[in-house]
């Protein structure tokens, strides 16, 4: 299969792979060979691929991923608004900011619904980075 992960900024991967495995708005799933075509929204979270270099993690924001097939190629392309590989994560960054996310949630008051959902949105993007190092350490 071949996989293709873009973001606003350009194109991130490129890779032939065997196995994916992605962050769901319904919840996780997986796309092995001969999967079904079809269209799935993304929320923020981790995105593992298993290709022939073996296993990567990837933090990635909202966006759509689509499993085609023209012919005899499965293509699984995957459009977000923002992801970074695990291995450049700064840990300890983004756990603090996590943290204070996490804080700022916790004692939110305002009648502001536009910016609690932007406050929601920090907070999953950092909850990701965090998710994405952590598995990345343990798969390596």
């Amino acid at each position: 299969m071949r996989l293709s992960v873009t973001t606003p900024v350009g194109a991130l991967v490129d890779a032939e792979v065997q196995e994916i495995v992605a962050p769901g708005a319904l919840g996780e799933f997986g796309v092995l060979p001969g999967h079904v075509p079809f269209l799935s929204v993304l929320r923020p979270g981790v995105f593992v691929y298993h290709g022939k270099d073996g296993v990567r993690t990837l933090a990635v924001g909202d966006g759509v991923l689509q499993v085609a097939r023209a012919e005899q190629t499965e293509k699984i392309l995957v459009l977000v608004d923002r992801a970074l590989p695990a291995r450049e994560i700064d840990a300890e960054a983004a756990a603090t900011e996590l943290a204070a996310l996490d804080a700022e949630v916790a004692r939110w008051s305002k009648d502001a619904p536009a910016e609690l959902q932007a406050l929601l949105d920090r907070r999953a993007w950092a909850a990701a980075r965090v998710e994405a190092r952590r598995k990345s350490t343990v798969n390596s």
